[in-house]
C-alpha cells in the first residue's frame, strides 16, 4: 500500500454495494477517483458502502483507484456499536498510507481525525460543507442534532487548524468558517464534474406545449436540509397565484414518504413527480429538459447539481447559503425557508420567458470556470502540493 506516489482518501459518501461492485451516482471513477489518479500511482478510497439491489450510478473503482469498505452501519446507535471495528480498520489504512486526505464533515472523518492526532500521522483536509447549517434546527429534526452539530463543528474546525493543507469547495465561505492555520496552506475550488462539451451544446429550451413552467430539483431525501418541504409549500403558493407548473424531484431517502404525503396534502399530486434515484448522466439529461432548477436548501457547500444545471443552460433559483452567493446574483437567491420569496422569484420567471432565457445565459457563463479542463489544472497543482508537502517536506 506504500506506493511511492499513493494517496488515501477517507470520507463519508453515498456509496452503494451491488454484489461485489461499489457504485455511486455522484462519486464514480470518472467524476472523482480519476481526478486524483491523474496525479498519483494509487488512489485508495476508504468509506462505508450500503447494500443495494440495483446499481444506480457507475463504478467507483478503476485504473489505479481501489475502495476499502468500512462496513454499513447506519444511525447513531449503529455507529456507536461499530466504533471499535471502525477504529481498527481506519488505523490500518492510516498507518499504511503515504498521504492521508480526509473529507469533512462526517462521522468517519471525525474518527480518522482522532486516530491521526493520537498517532501523530500528518494529514490534509477537504471541507465540503458546513455542519453548522446541516445540523441547524430548520435542516434537521433529529433529537441528537445539537450534540452532533457541536461535535462536527469542533472536529471540522480542529481538522482545518491541524492539517498540512486544507482545500475547500468554496472560494471564501467555508474558509471563513473553518480557517486553516496558515493562508498559504488553504485553497478553494469545486469538485464538480462538468465535461467541457457540455458548454458547447445549445442551452435553448422549447417551451412545453401547454406553456407550464417545468421545474426540477435534485437532492437526497435523508433529512430536511435540502428544503423539500419549503419547495412544496412554494408550489402550493404558486398554485394559489395561478401559475401553471410541473415539478420533478430527483433523489431518494428515508423521508421520501413524508414528502410524498405532504405533496398530496397540498393538492400537488398531479403537479409533482417523484422520480427517485437516477445515475448522474440521467440527472443531467432530465435537467436539460426543464426550464428552471430550484434548490431551497438550508445548507450547502458549493452544490454540484446547481453548477450542472447552470452549465446545461437551465437557470437556477437557490437559497443564499454556503458558497452559492459566489456564483449566483441577488435576484437568483432567497433566504432559506422563505416560502413567499421563493414563490415570487419563480413566478417572475414564469411570467417573463425573455428574462428566463437571459438568466439561463448568464448562469451558464457563471458556471464556465467550473468546466473539467479548468478544474483539472487546479487538481494537478493541488495534488503536486500534497505530494511536495507530505512526501518531500
Amino acid at each position: 500500500m506504500n506506493c511511492k506516489r499513493s494517496i488515501t482518501l477517507i470520507m463519508d459518501g453515498n456509496f452503494r454495494r451491488v454484489g461485489s461492485e461499489i457504485v455511486s451516482p455522484h462519486m464514480s471513477y470518472a467524476r472523482f477517483g480519476a481526478r486524483f489518479a491523474d496525479c498519483f500511482d494509487h488512489v485508495i478510497i476508504v468509506a462505508r458502502s450500503f447494500q443495494a439491489a440495483a446499481a444506480i450510478g457507475e463504478s467507483v473503482v478503476g485504473d489505479r483507484v481501489s475502495f476499502v469498505d468500512l462496513g454499513a452501519n447506519r444511525g447513531a446507535w449503529g455507529l456507536v456499536k461499530s466504533v471499535p471495528r471502525l477504529l481498527v480498520r481506519l488505523y490500518r489504512q492510516i498507518s499504511a498510507a503515504s498521504i492521508v486526505l480526509i473529507r469533512f464533515p462526517g462521522n468517519i472523518a471525525s474518527l480518522a481525525l482522532l486516530l491521526c492526532l493520537l498517532s501523530g500521522k500528518r494529514f490534509s483536509v477537504e471541507v465540503v460543507a458546513d455542519p453548522a447549517d446541516y445540523f441547524s434546527a430548520s435542516a434537521s429534526k433529529h433529537p441528537l442534532r445539537s450534540i452532533a452539530g457541536f461535535v462536527h463543528r469542533w472536529t471540522t474546525r480542529i481538522a482545518a487548524q491541524r492539517a498540512v493543507t486544507v482545500r475547500y469547495v468554496t472560494r471564501d465561505y467555508l474558509q471563513r468558517r473553518y480557517p486553516g492555520q496558515r493562508p498559504d496552506s488553504m485553497s478553494g475550488f469545486s469538485d464538480v464534474y462538468l465535461q467541457d462539451a457540455l458548454f458547447q451544446t445549445s442551452g435553448a429550451r422549447t417551451a412545453a406545449s401547454n406553456r407550464h413552467l417545468r421545474l426540477i430539483n435534485t437532492a437526497m431525501m435523508h433529512n430536511h436540509s435540502k428544503g423539500h418541504l419549503v419547495l412544496l409549500e412554494a408550489m402550493a403558493e404558486l398554485r394559489r397565484r395561478g401559475v401553471d407548473f410541473h415539478l420533478t424531484l430527483i433523489g431518494d431517502g428515508t423521508l421520501r414518504g413524508e414528502f410524498e404525503t405532504q405533496a398530496a396534502k397540498l393538492g400537488l399530486a398531479e403537479s409533482v413527480r417523484f422520480l427517485g434515484l437516477v445515475d448522474a448522466d440521467s440527472v443531467a439529461a432530465h435537467i436539460a429538459q426543464h426550464d428552471l432548477f430550484v434548490l431551497p436548501s438550508y445548507q450547502e457547500g458549493m452544490p454540484r447539481a446547481m453548477l450542472e444545471a447552470m452549465a446545461a443552460g437551465t437557470p437556477v433559483i437557490a437559497s443564499n447559503v454556503g458558497g452559492i452567493s459566489e456564483v449566483l446574483g441577488e435576484t437568483s437567491m432567497v433566504s432559506p425557508g422563505d416560502v413567499i420569496a421563493l414563490a415570487t422569484r419563480i413566478e417572475t420567471l414564469a411570467r417573463d420567458r425573455t428574462l428566463l432565457a437571459a438568466r439561463a445565459e448568464s448562469d451558464r457563463e457563471a458556471a464556465r470556470p467550473f468546466g473539467y479542463s479548468a478544474l483539472q489544472s487546479r487538481y494537478r497543482a493541488y495534488c503536486a502540493a500534497l505530494e511536495q508537502l507530505h512526501l518531500h517536506a
